[in-house]
């Protein structure tokens, strides 16, 4: 204690490595050289550091502890940065905690958006899926079948009526139907047609067929 007391007025009462103010309690002497490497247990050998700076060091060389010391190129701050104090390891928990307890929240949130999207995504699948079957092919395709069905029986030098020329359309295109163009009956298909000035209609008999001709 008189070795303690004696170094630790000689250092104007601050510790040899960090300058920092020490009380008595946490003042510890240092072996500069240690006693493991040869040092001696005299007042040319010892030095007064807080406990944290002692606890650090272990049996460090002298130059080992030099470099230390350099490396951190703080002397007033190094027993911090080499070992925290106890307190300042509480500090820090107590930062870090909101943060910890931040993520779950973070977690929940984002669990609210996925889900949110996913409630969403099968509504915009059914609005695709009915603009998909409201889209209907180009009557164009159509009226081109129409006259190509035409074009077969006025090769043979016949007039077809609307049946033929159905069946015929059906033998060059099997996928045909007049539903897929919006019409419920073949021969709504053929006015149409006849509205658009590609075809001419002329009623067979009493009955509903119609002798079907190119516009002229």
């Amino acid at each position: 204690m008189k070795k303690l007391n004696a170094l630790l007025f000689n250092q104007g009462g601050k510790c040899f490595y960090c300058d920092a103010i020490l009380d008595m309690n946490e003042a510890t002497l240092d072996h500069v050289i240690p006693q493991s490497k040869g040092g001696k247990n005299d007042l040319d050998n010892l030095v007064v550091c807080c406990k944290y700076a002692n606890h650090a060091f272990r049996d460090y060389s002298p130059k080992h502890k030099m470099a230390v010391i350099k490396e951190l190129c703080c002397l007033s701050s190094v027993c911090k940065k080499i070992f925290p104090r106890e307190e300042e390891i509480i500090e820090s928990k107590e930062v870090e905690e909101p943060q910890i307890e931040l993520q779950p929240e973070k977690k929940k949130q984002d669990s609210k958006a996925k889900t949110t999207q996913n409630q969403l995504q099968p509504e915009k699948k059914t609005q695709d899926s009915k603009a998909k079957k409201t889209t209907k092919p180009n009557i164009s395709i159509a009226n081109q079948l129409l006259l190509k069905a035409i074009a077969a029986f006025e090769k043979e030098g016949k007039e077809g009526v609307s049946s033929q020329i159905k069946n015929k359309m059906l033998e060059l295109n099997p996928a045909f139907k007049e539903a897929d163009y919006g019409f419920n009956q073949f021969n709504k298909f053929l006015l149409h047609a006849q509205e658009q000035k590609v075809v001419t209609l002329k009623k067979q008999g009493k009955g509903s067929s119609y002798v079907i001709k190119k516009k002229p």
